[in-house]
């Protein structure tokens, strides 16, 4: 079970507003987004805009774990006006480094949350992935799951161990990146007042908060 936040888990810049940093991409700017009283407003210190929170249609939590970090979460949040912007607990540092926000993107998440539902009453809050991802999802799952058994299956009638012991470490390692996928991204809906545990990471400890 996640425990709440640290009290001090919440960045927020020179005014006291929350903020949470970014860096989406190894190439590219950090992202840095602000709650406002009526607005989600970003900049990349060149590019920069707003989101006004009554326009907001959805606000989506999801499980994407990436090569480089497993336990990466993606908070999304749709205007009405087709408008998208996301952000999430990891950013690049560098080509083979990532740096995890936990307890900051989750204290952030749940001040975002409250806000959108005050503003937008008729927002829908969504946990996990689209029902027609999810679906195909399963589908290859089951695929690779019968491409795993057959190859064992031939592994072990001709007792080739060096097969039996790639189809157990690779197969092993897929199957369990797979279900955890799956467990955690179901199709639903959630109170915005009480997010999906499995959709927000641990409530860690944070580094000193950056100051904007």
């Amino acid at each position: 079970m996640n425990a709440l936040p640290p009290a001090d888990a919440l960045w927020r810049d020179h005014d006291g507003r929350p903020t949470f940093r970014h860096r989406p991409k190894l190439v590219g700017r950090e992202i840095v987004f602000t709650l406002e009283e009526r607005d989600l407003a970003w900049t990349d210190g060149r590019l920069s805009g707003k989101v006004p929170l009554h326009q907001v249609d959805y606000v989506r939590l999801t499980f994407r774990p990436s090569n480089l970090y497993l336990k990466r979460y993606r908070f999304e949040l749709r205007q009405r006006l087709g408008r998208r912007i996301w952000f999430s607990n990891v950013s690049w540092r560098n080509m083979i480094e990532v740096e995890a926000h936990d307890a900051a993107y989750s204290a952030f998440v749940r001040e975002v949350l409250a806000a959108v539902a005050t503003a937008s009453p008729k927002a829908r809050f969504l946990a996990g992935e689209p029902l027609w991802r999810y679906i195909a999802m399963v589908a290859a799952s089951g695929g690779l799951g019968l491409s795993l058994a057959y190859l064992a299956f031939n592994a072990l009638t001709t007792v080739n161990w060096g097969l039996i012991g790639l189809v157990a470490f690779i197969g092993g390692y897929a199957v369990w990146q797979m279900s955890l996928w799956l467990t955690k991204n179901p199709p639903a809906e959630f109170d915005p007042r009480t997010p999906p545990e499995a959709l927000l990471p641990e409530a860690v400890t944070p580094p000193a908060a950056p100051r904007g």
